[in-house]
């Protein structure tokens, strides 16, 4: 590589974490299965389980019905102009939610299709920008690129999604407030288009490909066994989470003391989880392998989450401030092993295709999740009991059943080969030496023991003073986690300059 050619991969690379500090919030306030558009359906829209199930699945059946629409563009465009297509059909529908405080008539199938189009229009994006981010990092250095780019990127969203939800707190989450708000998510999200364009792409990117994949291509992909072994194992832990997850927002809403801002601070906690994780999980991937790591996520984030929200309750419920900070430092680490896991198994040739047919199977499978979880909570008396003292409702039945089944399904990662992958105890080694992990270790190790076929024949010979250990670590998850995220936001490059 020559010195100009160097110095173009490092400017797009600057450009392109530019660019997602101005898309990815836009992304974050209106993606359809986030908390902050989720919000709005029952505070603006006034919608109800089935509907808000509905809004919950839209970009998963978005990235299910992808593939066609994606084989057409690219018979016809290089990646780089669908990538620009689909920034201004993602961001311009959401300008409409402007105009809905003046009429009323069939607002709520309009919603729908704003919703449906853009994540839509966004779905064709992924895979264009997977492809093309493919063809440009290099990579030796996509964990800690893309750890840092997710740390820049998640920094700016926290902020601009807690300033959203505390304005229209502050006007009663009226409809002209997110109308603004939505207006003002369009523009950034054509302000990174304009970064978008600064980027200096490989040929590869820049031109129209001759040798479009033809639907043998795409079923050629489910002959790869270990592609096939990510694809059942994302797939399965979307269903199971999807269940549950996107009901998360409309209890703590309806059914707990917390308004639209307080909803949007527990968004920021989770952001900041992110932010304080995600260096460190950029770091942990290239040096084990996105196999252990990934394990690892998925077990803590599923045992602290099934304990927090089972514990919740109209008179205790300050508790999920911390749940919603280990999820987002869990997210993190999940989110970019999977990204990274997904390009890695690819092969050299066929690169779209492979990701189009990842996107398309494993958001098939997930859409089904709010569906079937939106259709259960109708079904399900509302409130179930009591449990230590407080009301126990069908929204509880609901997470506390996705999460063990979610707990369940990383069994299936056990068949999937990662080159140069090392043993999960390496990691966890490792791990219990670093301030940012010691205090949850436990819980993976419960975890681990509980929810495989191995580690259940195990079960009988733990002693209860291993037990009690685990219970010791996990009760100071709280303290230990918060004063890494604080440190991360006064210091968030100290590390790095450090390196270098």
């Amino acid at each position: 590589m020559n010195a100009l050619r160097k110095r173009e991969l490092l400017l797009s690379l600057k450009y392109a974490t530019i660019e997602a500090c101005f898309s990815v919030p836009m992304l974050n306030l209106t993606t359809g299965n986030l908390p902050f558009a989720l919000g709005f359906g029952v505070k603006g829209m006034g919608w109800g389980p089935t509907a808000i199930g509905f809004l919950a699945a839209t970009p998963h059946i978005a990235n299910f019905l992808q593939p066609p629409v994606t084989y057409f563009l690219q018979r016809r465009f290089s990646l780089y102009r669908i990538m620009l297509f689909a920034f201004v059909m993602n961001a311009m529908p959401w300008v409409f939610i402007a105009s809905f405080p003046y009429w009323t008539a069939h607002r709520n199938a309009v919603f729908a299709l704003i919703v449906l189009a853009s994540s839509s229009a966004n779905s064709v994006c992924a895979v264009a920008w997977s492809a093309s981010m493919s063809e440009l990092v290099p990579l030796n250095i996509r964990g800690r690129y893309f750890g840092r780019r997710n740390l820049t990127f998640g920094f700016w969203t926290l902020l601009v999604v807690l300033a959203a939800g505390q304005f229209v707190d502050h006007f009663h989450n009226s409809m002209v407030a997110f109308g603004m708000v939505y207006t003002l998510a369009a523009s950034m999200r054509l302000t990174g288009m304009f970064f978008l364009t600064r980027m200096k792409f490989p040929p590869a990117v820049k031109e129209r490909r001759d040798n479009v994949a033809k639907l043998a291509d795409y079923l050629s992909v489910f002959r790869d066994k270990n592609y096939v072994w990510l694809l059942l194992f994302i797939g399965a832990w979307g269903f199971f989470l999807n269940l549950g997850m996107p009901f998360y927002t409309v209890y703590v809403l309806e059914e707990l003391p917390f308004s639209m801002g307080d909803m949007t601070v527990l968004i920021t906690l989770t952001s900041l989880g992110g932010l304080a994780s995600i260096r460190t999980w950029g770091a942990l991937s290239d040096r084990f392998g996105n196999k252990p790591v990934l394990i690892t996520c998925a077990l803590l984030w599923s045992c602290s989450a099934l304990a927090l929200w089972l514990l919740a309750g109209p008179a205790r419920y300050a508790h999920l401030y911390l749940n919603f900070f280990i999820t987002g430092f869990m997210t993190a680490g999940f989110q970019l092993c999977q990204f990274n896991l997904m390009i890695k198994l690819m092969p050299a040739a066929g690169k779209s295709h492979y990701i189009s047919v990842f996107l398309a199977f494993t958001s098939f499978v997930t859409a089904l999740g709010p569906l079937v979880g939106g259709r259960l909570l109708v079904l399900l008396p509302h409130r179930l009991g009591t449990f230590l003292g407080q009301p126990l409702l069908s929204y509880h039945l609901l997470f506390v059943g996705s999460l063990l089944l979610c707990l369940t399904s990383i069994n299936i990662l056990q068949g999937l080969r990662e080159p140069a992958e090392r043993p999960w105890r390496d990691l966890v080694r490792v791990m219990r030496n670093m301030r940012e992990f010691n205090p949850v270790l436990g819980l993976a190790s419960l975890a681990q023991f509980m929810f495989t076929p191995r580690g259940l024949g195990h079960l009988a010979r733990r002693s209860v003073r291993s037990l009690r250990r685990q219970t010791n670590a996990v009760s100071d998850v709280g303290g230990e986690l918060m004063e890494e995220g604080w440190r991360v936001l006064k210091h968030p490059f100290e590390k790095d300059d450090e390196e270098e």
